[in-house]
Formats: C-alpha cells, structure tokens, sequence
C-alpha cells in the first residue's frame, strides 16, 4: 500500500499521538479487582516508537482461571511494584495521546476506576477502540478478537492474555487500519471515530464533481485500476443525475468484464459509481436481482448476453417471447436439483448458505465454519420445515435473469467449482454423512479471495 498516493490524509494521521495500551486484570469488576500487568505503546508518526509494560502487584489473590488465561502467577508479581507506585510513570507515557485499545470499553472504565480509588483526575484522553473500528470497516464479521485480527492480517501476535503482547498486536492492527485510512483518503480526523458507511472494506463509492471529458476519462481508469486489484466477485452500479440507476454488472476483474465496464464508465453519464465486494459470486446476483428491473431494458439485454458470454461459455441462451413469462418460459431447475446451496463467504473462516427457492437477502445465513456446526444444522433443519409446509417465500426474479442464474447453477453443481449444493433430506437424515462432505468440499475449495488484506 502506497501511502504516498494522499499525501493530504498521510499528513493528517502522521501528526497524531497514539498511546495503545492493555491491562490484565483479576477479574471484571471495577470495585473488587485489581490490575495485574499493563503494556503500553505509543505510535508516532504512523510508527512504533515506544513501548513499556509493567507486572503489578495486586495485594488479592489471583484467581486459577486468571492465571490459566495470562499465564501470570503469584510469584510473577510477589515483587512488583504497586499500581500507585508506578501510576505516574504510566499517565506520563499516555500523555495527552489518543488512547487506544481492543476493547477500550473494559480498558479505559477499569483504568478510570483506579484512578478514582486513588483520588486521582479520570483520563480526559479521547480514545479509539480497534475492536470496534475493525466492526465498522469490515461488515459482516462474526469474529473481531484480537487473535483472530492478528492471524487475518498476519501480524505476529504470541502471547495472547498478556499486556505488552496485547497492545503490541493492537498497535500493529491500528497501524494497518490507519494505511487503510490513508488509501481511502481520509480527510477529518473524526473519521476515525465514526467510520461507518465511509470506509468498508468492502465497498467504495466515487463521484464525478464536474463531468468533463477529462475527468470522467481519469475516473474510469482508476476505477479499472481498483477493479483489476481484487481477487473476489464485485458488483458495480453507476448512477446519473437523482440517483438513477444507469447501469449494473456483478462480475470478476477479467479482462472481458473490465472492457465491457470500461465502456460504460466511458459513454454512461454516471455522476456516482459503487463497487461492492462479494465472496459467492451467486451471492453478488441475489443483490443485483434488486438493481436489475431499474435498468434500460435495452440495456439489460446487452448486459444478459454479456453474463452468458463471460459466465457459461458456449451454453446457448434461452429464447424468450416478447411477452413470455416465467410460466411459459424455459423450464426452471428440476425438483431433484437440490434445496441449498453453501459457499465460501468474503470473509475468511465463514460462510454463506441460501435455500435455492428463496434466495434473497433476507433468507441467507453467515456462519462461521466448523465452529457454528450446530447453527447451521438447525437453520437447515428451519428452512426445510417452511419447506415442506410451503411457507418459504418465494423470490421472483426477472425471467431473463433466472435464466441465466438457473444455468449457472446447473453448471456450478456439475463442476463443483465454488458451491456446495445438497439436498434437504441429506443432512436431516445423515448430519453426519453430511457435514464430512462439507468438510471434503472446503478442503477442495478454500478461500481464495485475500480479504480483507484484499480490498476495494
């Protein structure tokens, strides 16, 4: 990441003071417990120039599954100092810094109580919590603890539970978030407290202020720059005047659909344009199901043809009267095709399953795997009950579209590529037969799309 590319958002985050700091405690309760070890760092100029922690002596007993957690014994801190014997050297490393934790809602609180006991002023310090940060720029994310964000972002993290290692790890995680920042142009420092719908991970937004011809010329390069970095399906919607939606394409960034995008940055009169990524690329349709009807019908078949082209080559595309539908159409999936489909989510360690008869948004389930077994057995085991009483709501696609969707699954269940499409009746009956075939099916098929070290 060249954070040179925005020199304006470099030099605002540069200029600032970071103190990152974690505690180990006796436990959770502000009036009974006691710290037990505190690390510090302190990040300057977007780098790690300090570092201090110190082991403290509780004066109460440390409690087994504290010890089990941190490592630290009563030994360990027999002869440390107390925490009002080395408070001082403590405020003075924070100084007037940003504070920042993990989980700044345990940290700052519990440090803020030790200071009242001790009649001392309360941090007056704004404070940034990585923890939450790491919710807001990555959407859809069921794990945010710091094992987790060091082992996705590859940041060397080996002794969890312990203060310095701690903040050294949040340091580093507040580092890579600060770079995100930057590449996303940051401009108020603010941002950095409230982030939300500014800067996902895995979505962008780009306006063109003045539609000259040099400018939207410059725009979709860049644009075709982004897309030609990322390595998962994308959708991408270009809107005029009033929020018109002029044009729509889920896709991936080969050549065929970069030209084919190219042109329409090119000779579309878009003032804003959306990227959005998605892991599945069958999950980038069900949202494009919504943006599809609003487009130029002429359009939209321009846009079908190309879905066909790129997607399912050499597979002939359905003909359709001009007032056909989907009743007289092409026929649809066969009843014994299969009830539900689960892939790889965006996410690394996640992922997503849709009721083939309803797949909209509303329907779908994220689920963390193996971890979530039981989840996601008895969101099957729900989902085949609306089944069989016909209460799962269907979703109406445009007849066009549900073509071509219908066929691409077709043709993903006969290469068993990227989706893993089972009966109903296979894991009610034989969970277990069922999960070893899940387990066969992402051992064959990881996740490929480096997100979110990845990203638009």
């Amino acid at each position: 990441m060249n954070n040179q590319k925005n020199p304006e958002s470099t030099k605002i985050l540069k200029e600032l003071s970071f103190c990152v700091f974690d505690l180990e405690t006796t436990g959770g309760n502000h009036k009974s417990d006691k710290i037990i070890e505190i690390g510090l760092v302190k990040v300057e100029g977007l780098e790690i120039v300090d570092t201090k922690s110190f082991l403290i002596q509780p004066e109460i007993k440390i409690p087994e599954f504290i010890q089990k957690l941190t490592a630290i014994t009563p030994k360990d801190v027999e002869n440390s100092p107390k925490i009002e014997e080395v408070l001082d050297e403590i405020l003075e490393f924070m100084g007037d810094s940003i504070l920042v934790a993990h989980n700044t809602s345990f940290d700052v609180p519990f440090f803020n109580s030790v200071l009242r006991r001790l009649s001392r002023p309360e941090l007056e310090n704004p404070s940034l919590c990585t923890n939450l940060m790491t919710k807001y720029l990555i959407p859809n994310l069921m794990n945010s603890n710091l094992n987790y964000m060091s082992k996705i972002f590859e940041i060397h993290h080996q002794k969890a539970h312990r203060a310095l290692d701690d903040a050294k790890a949040t340091a580093d995680l507040l580092l890579v978030y600060l770079g995100i920042f930057i590449h996303k142009n940051i401009q108020k420092i603010n941002h950095l407290y409230y982030p939300r719908n500014r800067y996902e991970l895995d979505r962008a937004h780009f306006k063109i202020d003045d539609a000259i011809e040099k400018e939207v010329e410059q725009k979709s390069d860049a644009l075709i720059k982004r897309l030609k970095s990322i390595h998962s399906p994308f959708l991408i919607t270009l809107k005029g005047d009033n929020g018109i939606i002029l044009f729509a394409l889920p896709a991936t960034n080969n050549p065929d659909a970069l030209e084919f995008i190219k042109e329409k940055l090119d000779t579309l009169p878009w003032k804003t344009t959306t990227i959005r990524l998605f892991g599945p690329f069958i999950e980038a349709l069900v949202h494009y199901s919504n943006l599809f009807n609003k487009i130029d019908p002429q359009l939209r078949q321009e846009i079908i043809k190309f879905l066909w082209t790129a997607n399912l080559p050499g597979k002939k595309i359905p003909i359709r009267g001009p007032h056909q539908t989907d009743n007289d159409g092409p026929p649809a999936l066969d009843k014994n095709f299969g009830h539900f489909l689960i892939a790889n989510h965006l996410v690394p360690e996640q992922m997503v399953i849709f009721p083939i008869a309803s797949m909209h948004q509303k329907s779908l389930l994220i689920f963390r795997y193996p971890s979530h077994k039981k989840k996601l057995l008895q969101y099957i085991n729900s989902k085949v009950s609306r089944i069989s009483s016909n209460k799962l709501k269907p979703v109406h696609f445009n007849p066009y579209l549900k073509d071509f969707i219908d066929n691409y699954l077709i043709h993903e269940k006969e290469t068993g590529n990227s989706i893993f499409i089972f009966d109903k009746k296979f894991p009610t009956k034989k969970p277990d037969e069922f999960l070893g075939q899940l387990d066969k099916f992402l051992a064959q098929n990881s996740n490929p799309y480096n997100y979110p070290k990845d990203y638009i």
